[in-house]
């Protein structure tokens, strides 16, 4: 608008006073805003000076504790490694390069050494466990081996059927998986490896009872009936593991030569002597380790 246009004088004037009015208080109200806001970030400051300054010590303190580790990292190899159980693979679909360190393995062996592996609902007393000395799988006192599904233990290949697993591995096995015929293969098993035993020990009289649920329902009858499965399994022979130190060191020099020999059925006896040997500290568990390492 172009006050110049209005024609009244005095309307001009009082339209001019409005305006010039209109600014002063705009103005006015600006400035009063402003001042508030200045007041009240005055105020906040105040309120929450305490807190900022602890904040800021507390950053002090932590860049203070962060420095030293820094220069503590330097110091630090390039990767740090963790040991691990040995990976368990399916087998491929197609023939690949063996991957070092990989058992390769059927689909059903792969299901139940991955639920080993995990450590959750398994059989950690009568079931499969790694020995730390020679890295191997074992069942009582003897290693395994894994040929796609089936176990081999000692000079016998078991049929590896997803009942024999469930027995082998589950803490509470399945009874609508397992078979008669798996459950025999299982007892066979258990008792030629000693596994029922005391430390897994042949010359010991005395079973690992527990009060767990597979003791009660499966295992207990095992070990009453146990004699009827040795000698169908690993061993032609029950294995008689003589007490004296001096009887034992002599045995333990014949079954070495004969294994030297050839034979490959004097293992769990060599074990068990070993055992023995231990418990009675005739011999080192250096000793121990190194002769396991020959065995």
């Amino acid at each position: 608008m172009s006050f110049l246009k209005i024609g009244d004088p005095k309307k001009r004037d009082l339209i001019v006073e409005e305006f010039l009015k209109t600014r002063r208080n705009i103005q006015e109200n600006f400035l009063s805003e402003r001042l508030g806001d200045i007041s009240e970030q005055r105020e906040l400051s105040k309120l929450f000076k305490p807190i900022t300054e602890s904040q800021k010590e507390v950053k002090e303190s932590l860049l203070g504790e962060l420095k030293p580790l820094r220069e503590n990292l330097k110091d630090l190899p390039a990767a740090i490694t963790f040991p691990q159980l040995q990976a368990i693979a399916a087998p491929p679909e197609e023939e690949d390069e063996e991957e070092e360190d990989v058992m390769r393995v059927g689909t059903i062996a792969h299901q139940y050494l991955s639920e080993y592996a995990t450590k959750q609902n398994v059989d950690k007393t009568f079931g499969i466990y790694k020995n730390p000395i020679d890295k191997r799988y074992y069942i009582g006192n003897t290693p395994i081996d894994i040929r796609d599904d089936n176990l081999v233990v000692g000079n016998k290949e078991y049929e590896g059927t997803p009942g024999l697993w469930e027995l082998i591995v589950s803490k509470y096995p399945d009874a609508n998986i397992y078979r008669q015929e798996d459950l025999d293969n299982y007892a066979k098993i258990l008792v030629q490896t000693s596994a029922l035993k005391q430390r897994n020990n042949p010359a010991e009289t005395q079973p690992k009872s527990s009060k767990s649920l597979k003791w009660r329902t499966i295992l207990r009858q095992i070990w009453k009936d146990r004699l009827q499965y040795e000698g169908q399994g690993i061993a032609s022979e029950t294995v008689v593991i003589p007490s004296d130190p001096d009887a034992l060191l002599d045995k333990l020099d014949l079954l070495f030569a004969s294994k030297t020999a050839g034979n490959t059925g004097v293992r769990n006896e060599l074990v068990g002597i070993c055992d023995e040997l231990l418990r009675q500290k005739v011999m080192s568990k250096s000793q121990y380790k190194n002769l396991m390492l020959r065995i």
